[in-house]
C-alpha cells in the first residue's frame, strides 16, 4: 500500500468529525462482537473521547468479573508450613534450617487469581487512571471515572501490578470459559497499541488509531467482513485466495487474496467480491485529486474477477467493490465491464450510524444482483 501524504492538522481535523459511537461499533465489527453493540450506548453518545469510552467499557466489564468471580489457574506456590503439602524442597528446606524449627519447605499447585490475563487487566486499568489522555470536560466526571478506575485496581489486590508489553498479549491464550474476558483483553491490548503520544489536539487516541493506513486498512477490511457476516446470514463471507488460470504452472506468480467474498447459499447463486481501502488523503481532500478513483485499485478488483470466470456461471457474472471510508462525502458510482457489475463507493464515518448502516446494506445488496 502507498502511504498518502496528508498533514497532521488536516488528518486530525478529519477524525474529529467521526463520532465515538461509530468508531466503537467499527472496533465491535472487527473484533466479531457485533452481539455487544446495543450495550453502552448512552456511554458512547456520552464520551468525548474514545479512550474515555474504552475506560468505562473496561471499567463495567471488570465489574462484571468480579461479580462473577476472577479466573483462576493453578499455580506452583512455596511456603515453609508445619506439617506436609505437596512436595518437600529439601534445599530450601535445609538452607533455612526449617527442621530445626519442626517445619519443611513444601512447593504445591493452588488455584491462584495471579494469571496473566489478569495481570494485564489490572495494568491497563492502573495506566488509565493516570493517563492525561482521560480528559472530560466536566472535570468532576473525570475525576469520578479515574477515581473509578483506581478502585477497581485496589479490588484486585491479590494480582500483582507488573508491567506489560506486547509480547504478554501474544501469549495469551483463552479457553471456553473465558468468555468473558474477550473483550476488556481486546480493549487493553487496543490501549496498549494506541498509548503513542502525539501533539494534536483532540481526541488523541482516535488520531492513533486512523493516522497509521495499513494498521486502520486491516481494521477496516475486518469490520467490512464481518458487517456482512452480521446482516447478511443467506451468504457465504470469507475472504478468499484466488489463483491465476496459468497453464504453464508458473510457481512465482503470487496470489490473490480478496477482502471479502460474499457467496449466496441458495442457488442460483450470485457472487459479490468486496475489495476493501483505505487512504489517509481521503479523509480530509477531494477523492485523489481529479474526484478520480486509483486505476491501480480498479485493476486489482477487475483481475479477481476477470481470472475466475471458467470456475463456474456465478463466477462469470460476479460483482465486484471498491469500498473506501471518508469523513466528508459519499461517491457512488457503478460500471459494467465485460459482463461484471463494479461499484465504486465511500462510507462517510462522520454520519450517524443509522445511516453509515443503512449505506453498506444498500450496497452490498445490490452488488448481489447479478449483473446480467
Amino acid at each position: 500500500m502507498t502511504t498518502s501524504t496528508v498533514s497532521g492538522d488536516a488528518l486530525a481535523e478529519a477524525v474529529s468529525r467521526i463520532p465515538i459511537r461509530n468508531a466503537w461499533y467499527l472496533l465491535l465489527y472487527a473484533w466479531d462482537m457485533a452481539s455487544y453493540r446495543g450495550r453502552w450506548t448512552a456511554e458512547a453518545e456520552a464520551s468525548p473521547t474514545l479512550l474515555g469510552l474504552l475506560a468505562r467499557i473496561l471499567a463495567s466489564a471488570t465489574r462484571n468479573l468480579l461479580r462473577r468471580q476472577l479466573g483462576r489457574a493453578f499455580a506452583i506456590r512455596g511456603q515453609t508450613i508445619r506439617g506436609l503439602r505437596g512436595r518437600i524442597d529439601l534445599t530450601a528446606s535445609l538452607k533455612r534450617l526449617t527442621f530445626q524449627r519442626g517445619a519443611a519447605h513444601c512447593t504445591f499447585s493452588e488455584l491462584s487469581v495471579d494469571t496473566p490475563k489478569n495481570r494485564i487487566l489490572k495494568a491497563t486499568l492502573q495506566r488509565l487512571a493516570s493517563d492525561p489522555r482521560l480528559w472530560h470536560e466536566n472535570s468532576q466526571m473525570e475525576a469520578s471515572l479515574r477515581h473509578e478506575l483506581r478502585g477497581l485496581v485496589r479490588l484486585l489486590e491479590a494480582v500483582p501490578l507488573v508491567p506489560i508489553s506486547s509480547t504478554d498479549f501474544s501469549r495469551l491464550q483463552l479457553g471456553r470459559n473465558d468468555r468473558d474476558y474477550a473483550l476488556p483483553l481486546t480493549i487493553c491490548a487496543l490501549v496498549h497499541r494506541l498509548e503513542m503520544p502525539t501533539e494534536n489536539v483532540g481526541d488523541q487516541t482516535l488520531f492513533a488509531l486512523f493516522r497509521d493506513e495499513i494498521k486502520f486498512h486491516q481494521l477496516f477490511e475486518r469490520f467490512a467482513r464481518n458487517f456482512c457476516r452480521v446482516h447478511f446470514p443467506e451468504c457465504h463471507v470469507r475472504p478468499e485466495t484466488l489463483k491465476w488460470p496459468d497453464e504453464l504452472g508458473c510457481e512465482l506468480v503470487p496470489a490473490m487474496r480478496t477482502d471479502v467474498t460474499l457467496t449466496t447459499k441458495s442457488l442460483p447463486s450470485h457472487r459479490l467480491v468486496i475489495d476493501t481501502k483505505y487512504y489517509i488523503a481521503a479523509l480530509s481532500a477531494s477523492f485523489y485529486g481529479n474526484d478520480k478513483f486509483r486505476s491501480d485499485n480498479l485493476y486489482q478488483l477487475y483481475a479477481y474477477l476477470r481470472t475466475q470466470e471458467q470456475q463456474s456461471p456465478s463466477h462469470h457474472v460476479a460483482s465486484g467493490m471498491l469500498l473506501y471510508p471518508t469523513t466528508s462525502y459519499e461517491l457512488g458510482e457503478a460500471m459494467l465491464v465485460q459482463g461484471h457489475r463494479i461499484q465504486l463507493a465511500t462510507v462517510d464515518l462522520s454520519q450517524q450510524w443509522e445511516k453509515i448502516e443503512a449505506r453498506l446494506l444498500s450496497l452490498v445488496a445490490s452488488g448481489l444482483v447479478s449483473a446480467t
